[in-house]
C-alpha cells in the first residue's frame, strides 16, 4: 500500500495535520511501513487534489498556523474500495538480512556489532509495542496489528539471539 493511501486510512481515523500522521506513522505504522514528511506532503497534496480529503487552516496561539487535513465521504469510499481490493501480502526490505547473508565478508568484531544493534533496535520496538496494547478504545483491528507486530517482532529477537551465538560460533572458526 502506498503512502497516499496510508494517509487517507490515517485521516478515516480523525482530522490530522502533516506532523500528526507523520507520528502516528512512528507510533502506530512503524513495524509495518514507514513515510517520510517528504512523501506525506506530496500525498496529501494529491489527495487534495483529487478531491479526496479538505484542508483547513488552524490559527496557532503557540504555534504556527496548521494545515488540518480531514477526509470527506468520496476519500472515505475510496480507501474502503482499496482495502477491499488490496492483496494480504507482505513485501520484506532488510538491510539486516542484507548484511546476514554476506556475514562471511564481515570480521567477527562487526558481526557481533550488528546483531547486538539489531536485538536492541527490537527490544525497544517490543517495548514500545507492549505500551500500545492496554488501549480499549483500539477498534480490534488496530488491536490485531498491534499484536501481529509483538509476534513478529519476539520471533525475530529470539532468532537472532539463538542464531546470532552459532553464527558466531561459526563465523569464528571460518576466519580461524
Amino acid at each position: 500500500m502506498n503512502v497516499k493511501t496510508l494517509c487517507l486510512g490515517t485521516l478515516c481515523l480523525g482530522d490530522s495535520t502533516g506532523y500528526e500522521i507523520k507520528k502516528l506513522f512512528e507510533a502506530s505504522f512503524s513495524h509495518f511501513h514507514n513515510a517520510s514528511y517528504g512523501s506525506i506532503y506530496p500525498a496529501l497534496n494529491q489527495l487534495l487534489q483529487e478531491d479526496l480529503v479538505s484542508c483547513r487552516i488552524e490559527p496557532g496561539e503557540k504555534h504556527p498556523n496548521r494545515k488540518l487535513f480531514s477526509v470527506n465521504n468520496q476519500g472515505r469510499k475510496a480507501f474502503v474500495a482499496e482495502l477491499a481490493s488490496t492483496p494480504p501480502k507482505e513485501h520484506i526490505r532488510s538491510e539486516f538480512l542484507v548484511l546476514m547473508f554476506f556475514a562471511h565478508l564481515l570480521t567477527t568484531e562487526r558481526l557481533r556489532e550488528i546483531l547486538e544493534q539489531i536485538a536492541t533496535y527490537y527490544e525497544n520496538e517490543l517495548a514500545h509495542l507492549n505500551s500500545l496494547t492496554n488501549c480499549p478504545e483500539h477498534p480490534p483491528g488496530i488491536c490485531f496489528a498491534i499484536n501481529y507486530g509483538i509476534a513478529s517482532c519476539q520471533a525475530k529477537l529470539d532468532t537472532i539471539r539463538n542464531q546470532g551465538k552459532t553464527l558466531l560460533k561459526q563465523h569464528r572458526k571460518a576466519l580461524g
